[in-house]
C-alpha cells in the first residue's frame, strides 16, 4: 500500500481572528444603559475587531493571513503529512512509506465564453 499527502501553497489564507466584546457588554461595564445598543449586537458577547491592522503580522481587517491553500493554512496542511502520519503508530500502525508533495500555485490563464 502506498499513502500520498498531496496539498498547495503560495496562497494567503485566513489564519486567526481578533475579537473584542460587544458594546452591549462594553456598556454594561460603564455602567450605561441598554437603549444605545445596534440590534445585530444584541445577542453576542463578541465580534469580529475589523480595527485591527498589523500589514507586517498578516493583519488586515482582524484577520490573520498565512500561507495556504486558500481554505487551508499550511500549518495544518503539512502537520499531518511531515509528522504525524510519519512517525505515529497509532495512526500508522504498518509504517507505510508516505510520499508528500506541496504544489506551489500558478496562476493559470483563463478566458471567459462571452456568450
Amino acid at each position: 500500500m502506498k499513502m500520498y499527502c498531496l496539498y498547495g501553497v503560495g496562497i494567503e489564507t485566513e489564519r486567526a481572528y481578533y475579537y473584542r466584546k460587544t458594546i452591549q457588554d462594553l456598556n454594561m461595564l460603564n455602567g450605561g444603559s441598554d437603549d444605545e445598543i445596534p440590534t445585530y449586537e444584541t445577542h453576542l458577547p463578541y465580534i469580529m475587531d475589523a480595527s485591527v491592522n498589523e500589514p507586517e503580522r498578516h493583519v488586515h481587517f482582524g484577520t490573520r493571513s498565512s500561507d495556504g491553500d486558500v481554505s487551508v493554512p499550511l500549518i495544518s496542511l503539512g502537520y499531518m503529512c511531515v509528522d504525524k502520519w510519519q512517525n505515529s503508530k497509532t495512526l500508522n500502525p504498518s509504517n507505510i512509506n508516505i510520499t508528500t508533495r506541496e504544489y506551489k500555485h500558478r496562476e493559470e490563464f483563463q478566458v471567459n465564453d462571452p456568450g
